[in-house]
């Protein structure tokens, strides 16, 4: 949105910057479908995340948490 309101008010005339301006949205977009991609992965892996099936308890990740703070 800051390239857009620079590309508005400003408008440079730099032949670069026709190529630019886009970058921060393409940039969102990668972003977005890389962490879609890793987070499927991540679930696919069939890592218990937390629940029943965790063996681990709220205890233990509350001492991990403590521990890394």
């Amino acid at each position: 949105m800051a390239t857009d309101a620079v590309d508005i008010t400003i408008a440079p005339h730099s032949p670069w910057w026709q190529t630019l301006w886009p970058l921060p949205w393409y940039t969102v977009c990668a972003s977005a479908l890389a962490w879609a991609l890793l987070r499927a992965r991540e679930k696919s892996a069939g890592a218990p995340v937390g629940g029943d099936d965790d063996p681990r308890t709220d205890e233990d990740v509350r001492t991990e948490w403590d521990q890394a703070a």
